[in-house]
């Protein structure tokens, strides 16, 4: 394992001793939640300095669009983290803070204690999203569209048309990260929302790193990878709950996509990716029907966009589950997310119609990306505002 995947262990380590100290001092009712920030800023900002210097290192191919916009943004949430704790966030927190970071955070303590506290929590969450961003501007720096493209032997519009939509979701996680200028601003979103979004960024270029061709691999990740993945899929276990609760019926394409992975199918590719394609087109029309969505594009001023030939668009479907996050980045970066999933769906596919046979790391990578994308959709669906599926 190299220099930066240890760097990575320990840093993610460390952050993790911090987040037990934290709920350690809450039993004992000794709260010491500046020491807490303080010892984060310690641990992260050298390690960030040091991947900074390596990045400088890396030649970063051309294609890899969308990189900077994800440097940029974690050094945002860097700056964020700096932050001392403002008086006008004193003053509105707990009664503008989501329920779930209450919930979350356990909180024990009362008045100031307790605001120390909930942005230490968020605070601690920011550095899990700096580390995983990290991982994600390394894999990145190590994709080469055009060789992937030279490799399945497909031709430069397709290849185009992902690397673009790649390009698209970076920048939307940019503008997200650019809204979220304090603190404050993250509690007041769901606890979900920003680590959902720091995942989706990175099991995105996880995908694209398993299309890489095999003379570029670099085994030396692979440990730091196994965590990370190992992570997004705890966090996606109740993907097939929340899908049970939306519509019974729309668990049959998910089973079917993962026992197809599991199984011994010549035909498996096909039948997951189809699956899989299936399954995104159904929960986008039940979690937005038809008629609902019609009557609330009716209702705005602007709705560029949001109707073809009568019927509701993706982009539509998507801002009308996100309808009530009150957040424009945010809403754009679903959409966005969306895209860019749908778009790698066609890719595997496109590889595996040209008779190439799609690995299993490949086949596990796309549902790997599936999973998050369903688990935030879902999440957006059914806890924001405490709406019911159907909206």
């Amino acid at each position: 394992m190299d220099i930066l995947s240890e760097d990575l262990m320990s840093a993610k380590s460390a952050i993790g001793k911090l987040r037990q100290d934290m709920e350690a001092s809450n039993r004992l009712a000794k709260p010491s939640y500046l020491g807490v920030i303080e010892q984060l800023e310690r641990t992260i900002e050298p390690f960030r300095l040091h991947q900074m210097e390596i990045s400088r290192a890396l030649e970063i191919p051309e294609a890899v669009a969308g990189i900077k916009e994800i440097a940029n943004a974690n050094q945002h949430w860097h700056d964020v983290i700096k932050q001392t704790t403002a008086s006008n966030w004193i003053a509105e927190s707990l009664h503008t803070t989501h329920e779930s970071w209450l919930d979350q955070s356990n909180l024990l303590q009362q008045g100031v204690s307790q605001l120390f506290q909930l942005q230490a929590s968020a605070k601690l969450a920011l550095g899990d999203t700096s580390l995983q961003l990290i991982a994600t501007e390394r894999l990145m720096a190590n994709i080469d569209f055009k060789a992937i493209g030279s490799q399945f032997q497909i031709k430069m519009p397709a290849i185009s048309g992902l690397e673009s939509s790649i390009a698209q979701v970076a920048a939307s996680y940019g503008s997200l990260a650019g809204s979220l200028r304090e603190v404050s601003d993250i509690t007041r979103l769901p606890a979900f929302v920003l680590p959902g979004a720091t995942r989706e960024i990175y099991t995105t270029s996880f995908a694209l790193k398993t299309l890489r061709p095999w003379g570029e691999r670099d085994e030396e990740e692979a440990e730091t990878e196994f965590q990370f993945v190992a992570e997004a899929e705890l966090e996606t276990s109740d993907c097939i709950i929340l899908l049970q609760q939306v519509d019974p019926s729309l668990a049959g394409p998910y089973i079917g996509a993962r026992d197809a992975l599991n199984g011994n199918s010549a035909d498996r590719a096909r039948h997951i990716l189809t699956s899989l394609r299936e399954l995104w087109n159904h929960l986008l029309r039940r979690l937005a029907p038809d008629d609902l969505v019609t009557a609330w594009i009716l209702s705005l001023a602007n709705q560029k966009d949001l109707l073809h030939e009568g019927k509701p668009t993706r982009r539509a479907r998507v801002l009308y589950v996100c309808r009530e996050l009150y957040n424009d980045p945010l809403s754009e970066f679903v959409i966005q997310d969306t895209k860019a999933l749908v778009k790698l769906i066609e890719f595997f596919n496109r590889v595996h119609e040209l008779e190439t046979k799609l690995t299993d790391e490949q086949l596990r990578a796309i549902l790997l990306k599936s999973d998050p994308s369903l688990m935030y959709i879902l999440q957006i669906s059914t806890e924001v505002g405490g709406r019911t599926p159907s909206g």
